[in-house]
């Protein structure tokens, strides 16, 4: 990573950057340039939840979009999909996306976004709206913070015992529903829940859910200011770890909540966790089934629209805090110098993925 931040500083001194971006636009490259947020935010030392989903503070998700606004074209849902067809692309065609459905894409990003000229796709994790319940990796980061033990003892999925604060530990928790096929989320939350602790009951599972998850209506009142609003999933289970007989409640589902709640069609998904599935042909035809059009991963780079395009796995670019602003346009003219986030190196949640 240092050596691809220090190429990506030197372009970024020397105006190569610019030059390639304007190249770019006079050639129109083939290239959709797609980048991936969750959270706009600033956490303090105080922050119950997870910091690390908040992917850029509201200064630097301004300054990224007037970046943005400066060097590409940002379509959305419509011109995409027209793409995947054969239809054309503007120079330089970028989307904006948003992951999850964190009450800041209404209240911080879409008023920054207008504020810019710019739109965004927001990709919503439907049964958390409904049901006000907190995001799983949201709990485990709470569950740790505020536990009263230092070590937890569990018996669900194996027997094992976890230091929740040391390095790593937060994250072999995060690894276990991220990874673990057939997985029932909840028990292994509520075993944590009681190993670490807390208490716990619906009541202050929604008052946390209500500090960070939007509501239906905030959802109506996001898509009213012109941005699209597309699936990811129900529940925000990692796709390959779901029982074949569920897939259809996790992808259909999330589909006809949205287009019940919005009263527009809906065809996109964005996968949880990013992993792409394109040698999975179980999880393709279902996608197909749940009358999707097009899926999102969250693999590091760009996709290139010439010939046949795989509708499954367009590429995304992560963002995260700690981007410097010649990394963050040198992934964006470059697609080699491919910024891998934090959260990916480490298996958090997000980026591959919250």
């Amino acid at each position: 990573m240092a050596v691809r931040e220090r190429l990506a500083t030197l372009l970024h001194r020397t105006g190569a950057l610019d030059a390639a971006l304007k190249v770019r636009a006079r050639v129109r490259a083939p290239l959709v340039t797609i980048l991936t947020y969750h959270h706009v935010y600033e956490p303090d030392s105080g922050y119950p939840f997870d910091p690390e989903v908040a992917d850029a503070t509201p200064d630097q998700f301004r300054r990224q979009l007037e970046t943005v606004a400066r060097h590409f074209q940002v379509i959305g849902i419509d011109e995409l999909c027209r793409a995947l067809d054969g239809g054309p692309l503007p120079p330089n065609p970028a989307l904006i996306t948003f992951d999850d459905g964190y009450r800041s894409c209404l209240e911080v990003a879409a008023p920054i976004l207008r504020q810019v000229g710019l739109r965004a796709v927001f990709f919503m994790a439907t049964s958390f709206i409904s049901e006000r319940r907190l995001y799983w990796w949201e709990r485990i980061a709470y569950l740790v913070r505020k536990a009263a033990v230092e070590r937890v003892s569990l018996t669900y999925p194996e027997p094992r015992e976890i230091e929740l604060r040391a390095p790593g530990g937060a994250r072999k928790l995060l690894r276990t529903v991220k990874d673990t096929p057939g997985l029932d989320v909840e028990r292994f939350l509520t075993e944590l829940t009681r190993a670490a602790r807390i208490d716990w009951d619906p009541g202050i599972e929604r008052r946390l859910a209500d500090e960070l998850i939007m509501t239906w209506d905030q959802v109506r009142a996001l898509a009213a200011t012109g941005m699209d609003i597309e699936s990811h999933t129900r529940r925000h289970r990692v796709l390959d770890t779901v029982r074949p007989d569920e897939l259809a409640d996790e992808l259909a589902g999330s589909r006809a909540d949205l287009e019940r709640e919005l009263g527009r069609p809906v065809r996109a998904i964005a996968y949880p966790v990013g992993r792409p599935v394109a040698h999975l042909p179980h999880i393709r035809d279902a996608l197909t089934a749940a009358g999707y059009q097009v899926g999102f991963t969250n693999g590091s780079g760009t996709t290139l629209f010439r010939g046949a395009v795989d509708r499954f796995d367009v590429r995304r670019i992560a963002i995260d805090r700690d981007i410097s602003e010649a990394m963050f346009l040198g992934q964006m003219a470059i697609p080699p110098l491919g910024y891998a986030n934090r959260n990916q190196a480490l298996g958090y949640a997000g980026g591959q993925g919250r």
